[in-house]
Parts: structure tokens; C-alpha cells; sequence
């Protein structure tokens, strides 16, 4: 390394034999100036600092000892060299309160200057090269204090509180943005269930899980005062905040509305919060978590898109009957069957409705309970059918394929649509060589007409001159759906063509029959397993 050097002498033969009878560029030393007195030495440090100077102690107009500490004061950072006589050893207390390097005694040989001037260059290198690791090391410890703080924050939520464990050390060293007050966990959940199928890469998929904790962080920072951190757990997106124990139910409620709306402005996709209760400390964040987890639960019967405030019930917090132990579910899928042998149609449409309306009147059992029962039904379903010699049924369907589906679904109403397209196909399969009933046919067409308008039970049962209830039980009894749901159906299906000519969602939704894009999507995906977005990009995968 290269160093430069400023000869600040007085005696003119001595400074030039300082600077011409040694050859500096040899040592890595550069000449960049020679001063006759104190002042010009000040000036040219001024002008252009050096790594070294070296001086003389007396000189005209500033001393030596005077031209460092006026240099010094202009915020000029350089190592010194004293040329000292031997009567000036009354100036070295000063000097060394000065921070000079070394001194050298007048007169002095050139072999002399160098050993000194090499000796303090070699310090100057020396922590030149501990400053570059420790700034090396303050840079790797930036790059990766983020994935620490994430590590502990979910090892935290991950486990309960471990003997001898102090989080509050643990917040101190890694410089997190908490305090030892009370704290609340939140979670957020895209939609589409996180889905890589949502996205073209993983990288897209990464880059807004980043996005959202980023807006999350901001979003939320009034709200605990700026005392959050965000962060990963898994594939999962969380929070924890330090919250007042009194903090207003309207404000939480008020802030989460406002994170949600940002989040669904900036990236274009609908998201799911839960919150925990208020938690006594970090020490408890397992259980924020536990409770965050269990209030997201609420999606699957509430819809998704929502907001889950954490809520304990006397009821689900007791002890419970199984599921598979449920009386009436066990005698109403009996039913089911009864119905379907005896092709009651109508009625084993009504009975799948009041299976899934019983379901979300109580809500005590969970998304994995509803799971665990309802692909048991449709096990029996397809057995039901393969007895039946339906073997025409499109099992591998992306809805009607059930027993893998279902574990995806994310709401209960997907789950319902799941059941009642297979109970649908089985009444297609088994009744091809009827005849559907005139009205029922009429109705059909009119749907093929006016699907794209606001059609509804009653203004088809005007059209084919029959009552509303007629027509509805009819309808279940010739095709095994529904009229609503097989209007929806007809008009995803017309959906699915606007979508393969790349038309916007949006548009599609309008040339369908909806007036929101919302409904539309969640329609779509209710009897296609799929979002219009995702289907779209399926197709054109496939047409690549």
C-alpha cells in the first residue's frame, strides 16, 4: 500500500536531503509536499490531508507541536514523525498527548528516517488491515442480523418458553424492535393458500411474501409504535407487536382493515389476517402463535379475504365429540345413499345442503375434522357409483376428483361444491337415456340465453310457468343440482372460453353475469378447483 508523506523542515539542506537522497517510491512512500515553516505545512495538509507527516519541532511562524493541533482541529486524520533536538525533550509530554508516532533525534543518518518512517508504516498497514475486517465484519453481520432475528422469532413461536431462557438478552443482541411488554401475534395468509400454482416461479412467490412483510412492518408500525418485527416461519408470514393491555378493539380493528386494503393495492391479491389475544410478554409468543393459527380457522367458515380476531370459546376449548362420532352426520349420509339407490335426486341434493348448513351452524369442529369426514363421504360416493356401472363419471376432474382436492380446499363451501359435483355426475351418468323433463329443458335454454344478465330462480320460474318451489325441486331431481348452482356452473364454463382468449378477469366477469370480480373469482374456484388467474396461465402453459 502506498502511503503519503508531508516533510515539514525549516533548514533547507536537511529537508531536501530528507526528500531527494532517499528514493521514498521504493518503501511505498509518495512525496506530496514540502513545507519551509509551520503555516505552509498547515496549508497543504488543509489542502490535500496526508498519511504521515513528518515534522520538525521548530519552526517559523508554527511549531511543530502547534501545526498538528491546529491540523487535528480541522478534522485532518494523519500519523506524526517529531524531528527533535536533543534540549527539546521538554516538548515529548505534549507530544505524546498528541498521539505522535515516533521522533527522531537531529542530526540523523538516512538509514535512520527510513527504520522510523518504515516502522510506523507498517503500524499504519497493520490497522489499516484490522479496520478493513472489522468493517468486514460489521458488513456480514448486517447481511445477516435479518435471518437471525427471523431464526429466533420462530423458534419462539415455534416452542414454549425453555428452563433458563432469556428472551430479553436475546432482544438486546440482535437489536430487535420489542420490548418487554405485552405483544400480540398476527398472521397473514395469501388466498390462493400460497399455491405455487398462483405464481409463474418460486422467485415470483418469494418476492411477494417479501413484499407483504415489508408492507405488513410499515402498515402496522403506528399501530404498536413502531415495536414490530415481521417475519417467516416456515411458509408462513407473521407479526409480533408490543400492544398496551387497554389498546382499543376499534383501533387493532381499524389498523388490520388498513393493512389489508395496502396490501391488496400494491400486490393485486386478496389476503387473510388473524390475531392473536394480547400475550404477557415474548416469553408467550408460542401461544400468540397457537392462538393466530387457531383464529385463521375462522377462514375456512367465514369466507376468505377476512379478518380473524382470535376469540376463545367455552365450547371448543372443552372437551368434544369426534366428528366420525356425530350422530346425525352418520344418519343423514345414510340417507344420502337411500336417496340416491332409489333415485331421489332432489332429496339427496337437499341432504347434501343440510350436511354442509348443519357443518357451519356448528362451528366446533375444524377444517381437518370437515376434512377427514367429508373425503370418507365421498369415498362412499364413488363406490356408490362404480356399483352403479357409472364408469363414464370424470374422476380425474380437478373438482369431482375429491379425495385429492378436498385437502385443499380452503373454505367450507369449496369443500360443499366438491360433494355436490360428484352427487351431480353421478345423476348425469346414471340418467343419459332419459329424457330430461320439459320444464327442466326449458329452463336450460333460458339460461343459455340470459346467463349473462341477472337471472335468478324466480324469473325463470315466471318464464316456464311454474311456482318457484317447483321448479327448484325439479331441477334437483333431473340434473342432481341445484338451479343457482347450475346457472354459476354454466357460466364458468362460458368463462373458461373468454379466458382462453386471454380476455382481462375483469371484463370476463362482467360478460358472464358478475358484477364483481370478487364473486367471480371465488365462484370460479368454487366448481374448478382453480382461480380464473391460475386457469388462464394453465392454458397458456400448455398452448407454449
Amino acid at each position: 500500500m502506498s502511503l503519503k508523506m508531508i516533510v515539514a523542515e525549516d533548514e533547507q539542506s536537511f529537508r531536501e536531503g530528507i526528500v531527494r537522497l532517499i528514493d521514498w517510491q521504493l518503501y511505498g512512500i509518495e512525496i506530496s509536499g514540502e513545507a519551509a515553516n509551520g503555516r505552509e505545512a498547515l496549508d497543504m495538509i488543509i489542502s490535500d490531508p496526508p498519511d504521515l507527516l513528518l515534522t520538525d519541532i521548530r519552526m517559523p511562524y508554527l511549531n511543530g507541536l502547534d501545526l498538528i493541533r491546529e491540523a487535528r482541529a480541522t478534522g485532518a486524520q494523519f500519523h506524526t514523525v517529531l524531528l527533535t533536538g536533543y534540549n527539546e525533550f521538554e516538548y515529548a509530554k505534549e507530544a505524546i498527548k498528541l498521539g505522535v508516532s515516533d521522533y527522531l533525534l537531529k542530526p540523523c543518518m538516512p538509514a535512520d528516517i527510513i527504520r522510523v518512517i518504515l516502522d510506523v508504516k507498517g503500524k499504519i498497514e497493520a490497522m489499516e488491515s484490522s479496520g478493513n475486517e472489522v468493517k468486514a465484519l460489521n458488513r456480514t453481520w448486517k447481511r445477516n442480523v435479518h435471518l437471525l432475528k427471523n431464526q429466533i422469532l420462530s423458534q419462539w413461536v415455534q416452542q414454549p418458553l425453555m428452563p433458563l431462557e432469556n428472551r430479553s438478552i436475546a432482544m438486546q443482541e440482535v437489536s430487535l424492535s420489542l420490548g418487554n411488554g405485552p405483544i400480540q401475534i398476527g398472521m397473514l395468509q395469501i388466498d390462493s393458500g400460497g399455491s405455487t400454482r398462483a405464481f409463474e416461479t418460486m422467485q415470483d412467490l418469494e418476492l411477494i411474501r417479501y413484499a407483504m412483510l415489508n408492507i405488513t412492518g410499515e402498515s402496522l408500525a403506528p399501530l404498536y409504535g413502531g415495536k414490530i418485527e415481521v417475519f417467516r416461519h416456515d411458509d408462513e408470514m407473521l407479526w409480533i407487536g408490543n400492544c398496551g393491555p387497554d389498546m382499543p378493539a376499534w383501533q387493532v380493528e381499524q389498523s388490520l382493515r388498513t393493512l389489508q386494503a395496502n396490501l391488496e393495492a400494491f400486490l393485486k391479491l386478496s389476503i387473510s389476517l388473524s390475531l392473536s389475544s394480547i400475550q404477557a410478554s415474548v416469553d408467550y409468543a408460542h401461544t400468540g402463535y397457537q392462538q393466530a393459527l387457531s383464529a385463521m380457522e375462522g377462514r375456512f367458515y367465514q369466507g376468505k379475504g377476512g379478518i380473524y380476531l382470535y376469540n376463545e370459546s367455552p365450547e371448543k376449548s372443552t372437551s368434544r365429540t369426534s366428528i366420525l362420532d356425530d350422530a346425525y352426520l352418520h344418519r343423514v349420509e345414510k340417507e344420502l345413499l337411500t336417496f340416491l339407490q332409489n333415485e331421489q335426486y332432489g332429496a339427496a341434493v337437499d341432504v347434501i345442503e343440510a350436511i354442509f348448513g348443519y357443518i357451519r351452524d356448528n362451528t366446533r369442529y375444524t377444517k381437518a375434522d370437515v376434512v377427514l369426514r367429508a373425503t370418507g363421504l365421498l369415498l362412499e360416493l364413488q363406490k356408490f357409483a362404480q356399483e352403479r356401472s357409472a364408469p363414464s363419471i370424470e374422476w380425474q376432474d380437478s373438482v369431482v376428483n375429491g379425495v385429492d382436492s378436498i385437502p385443499r380446499m380452503e373454505t367450507l363451501d369449496e369443500c360443499a361444491a366438491i360433494l355436490q359435483k360428484i352427487v351431480q355426475s353421478i345423476v348425469e351418468a346414471v340418467s343419459k337415456q332419459k329424457t330430461v323433463h320439459r320444464t327442466v329443458q326449458a329452463t336450460i335454454e333460458l339460461i343459455k340465453a340470459k346467463y349473462n344478465t341477472n337471472l335468478t330462480l324466480e324469473l325463470a320460474a315466471k318464464e316456464t310457468f311454474v311456482s318457484n318451489s317447483y321448479l327448484s325441486s325439479l331441477f334437483k331431481q333431473e340434473l342432481g343440482v341445484g338451479f343457482l348452482d347450475y346457472l354459476h356452473q354454466f357460466r364458468v364454463e362460458k368463462s373458461k372460453e373468454l379466458l382462453r382468449e386471454s380476455y382481462k378477469i375483469y371484463a370476463v366477469a362482467k360478460l358472464v353475469g358478475y358484477q364483481e370480480e370478487r364473486h367471480f373469482s371465488s365462484t370460479f374456484k368454487k366448481w374448478t378447483g382453480l382461480t380464473p388467474r391460475q386457469y388462464q396461465k394453465n392454458y397458456a402453459s400448455k398452448q407454449a
